[in-house]
């Protein structure tokens, strides 16, 4: 089982479509939102692999794409969000709260365009950055 999680392409899927042509044992994508329409285009480029989706702070709100969700996936709980609704880029109190209010194991999160990875007491939490378009002198990401 191996799970990519991709975040803030911004509209750029070229790096995207290529880990996903290296790694044929992707048997789940999840977009973190900016831009939710990459994920779509992933979806009908490899329509054999699950996608999840959600919105972030540059997409346009769609009705049925909702801001988060919680997954379940082979028995754990996966809280997704794009961040931004949780000042994150300030700080994670508020995502934490959040996560632990959802009983997460696993807290997926994206908007700062930096990697980061937090082991919790209960829970972890990841940001897989930007796999196009990093910040903070950071390099292009994913998890």
């Amino acid at each position: 089982m191996k799970i990519l999680v991709i975040s803030d392409t911004h509209g750029d899927i070229e790096k995207a479509e290529e880990v996903i042509r290296k790694n044929k044992d992707i048997s789940l994508i999840i977009h973190l939102g900016d831009y939710f329409r990459d994920a779509q285009k992933l979806s009908g480029m490899f329509p054999e692999i699950p996608i999840e989706y959600i919105y972030g702070n540059s997409d346009f709100m769609i009705e049925d794409t909702p801001a988060e969700k919680m997954l379940e996936y082979k028995g754990k709980r996966i809280f997704i969000t794009h961040g931004h609704r949780y000042s994150v880029k300030w700080d994670y109190d508020k995502l934490y709260k959040k996560a632990e209010e959802m009983h997460a194991d696993l807290l997926l999160f994206g908007h700062t365009h930096v990697a980061d990875i937090v082991e919790k007491e209960a829970y972890f939490v990841v940001n897989p950055g930007s796999i196009s378009d990093p910040r903070d002198n950071s390099d292009e990401s994913y998890a």
